[in-house]
């Protein structure tokens, strides 16, 4: 391997006029190395179109992946690293710009030319070209896939034991690469199923021996074969990533709940500190004014100082103990008992009095103050009444 294609391939400068390939024959050798041909030329000859030069070009730039079939005489593969153009005597793989691309690109063609140099068999040289290219493609997935289920794993393992800010940091870091990756093999599981199920380009990528698009003839088992073992490979990796975000997303909710119950536990510790808080403050309003430098006429009693402290002590308790029950109501969150015992105490209110507010309210002195005197007096239905408009509530049919 110290003289393979492996150590000779070489990340190049991307040309506008000019496209890079390396060529293989069909006995598998090597019969150029990152030769340029010029665009035009090159599209020519191998009746390609200008548009597929996207899907074929030395760049940086990620192009959603593709099979396209150029009838009568070629396949243009573009998944991940490996962009490449198959005949039926001939594969050309294209070169890179990037440096960590060009490593894998130089041990796809390194095994490629190590596949096709095998015996043939029963498979036809393009097939054993797209199946070298598959497997590239499905190694580097299935690598990519256990570096995903072992890293996000272990954090998703640690947060378990404890939420520590950096590991969260990480698993977010973690969840966009795992989520680009989920994107990608799914791109990539759509492209064979597409084709599997579209009988015209399957009988378009038969190069060695052609075959005619008949709608009433399906006999292509042996491609068929091919594209279907990949694509259920395929999508076990589509299932492990989104099997991993889907725990992602449930960890994070987890977090956050654990985070909402941290800071809704400091904020009922400021509230209790509050509490105590006002508490001594009631309890010092008393001594306060006990120790004005004004007659208050207890100076010279026995038992003045002892009463002052003890009145400003109940004072002081009554009121934490009040506030404490308030928050204590709320802790529990019993809204739905607080509003069964309002609407009880609502519903017996309307019964004793003859108007929604109660008379208990309108005989107040306050109330007249505010409100003024009510001359519209508001009487319960009756029974038939309330019979009428039960039906009409429940069948919807006009009040009569």
């Amino acid at each position: 391997m110290d003289n393979s294609i492996y150590n000779r391939l070489k990340p190049i400068t991307p040309n506008d006029s000019y496209v890079s390939c390396t060529i293989f024959d069909y006995n598998g050798n090597i019969t150029a190395v990152s030769k340029k041909y010029p665009k035009m030329k090159f599209l020519r000859d191998n009746n390609l179109f200008p548009r597929d030069l996207r899907k074929i070009d030395t760049s940086s730039i990620d192009v959603a992946p593709s099979i396209m079939v150029r009838t009568p005489n070629s396949i243009v593969v573009n998944m991940l690293h490996i962009k490449a153009i198959v005949t039926k005597d001939t594969v050309m793989v294209f070169d890179t710009s990037t440096p960590s691309i060009a490593t894998r690109l130089g041990l796809f063609m390194y095994d490629l030319e190590m596949k096709l140099k095998l015996p043939a068999g029963n498979l036809s040289y393009e097939f054993r070209a797209l199946e070298c290219i598959l497997i590239s493609i499905m190694s580097y997935l299935e690598a990519e896939v256990k570096s995903h289920l072992s890293s996000c794993g272990l954090i998703l393992s640690e947060l378990e034991d404890q939420v520590d800010r950096n590991k969260l940091q990480d698993l977010l870091i973690k969840s966009k690469k795992l989520s680009s990756f989920y994107q990608k093999t799914l791109l990539i599981r759509d492209i064979l199923e597409e084709l599997l199920d579209n009988d015209e380009d399957l009988a378009g990528m038969y190069l060695t021996e052609t075959k005619q698009f008949d709608p009433k003839v399906e006999n292509y088992e042996e491609l068929e074969m091919i594209l279907e073992a990949y694509y259920k490979q395929c999508d076990e990796f589509v299932q492990q990533a989104g099997s991993l975000l889907n725990d992602i997303k449930a960890t994070e909710d987890i977090v956050n709940i654990i985070i909402d119950a941290n800071r809704n536990s400091l904020m009922l510790f400021e509230l209790q500190v509050t509490i105590y808080t006002l508490g001594f403050t009631v309890a010092t309003l008393v001594p306060a004014f006990y120790g004005m430098n004004l007659k208050n006429y207890i100076e010279e009693s026995t038992y003045g100082f002892g009463a002052v402290i003890a009145l400003s002590i109940i004072q002081g308790l009554i009121v934490t103990f009040i506030n404490f029950r308030k928050l204590h109501r709320v802790q529990k969150l019993t809204m739905m008992e607080t509003n069964t015992k309002k609407m009880g105490r609502l519903a017996s209110r309307f019964h004793h009095s003859s108007s929604p507010v109660g008379t208990f309210n309108k005989d107040k002195w306050y109330y007249r103050l505010f409100f003024g005197t009510r001359s519209t007096n508001y009487h319960r239905p009756t029974t038939k009444e309330k019979d009428v408009i039960w039906r009409m509530i429940n069948d919807d049919k006009p009040f009569r």
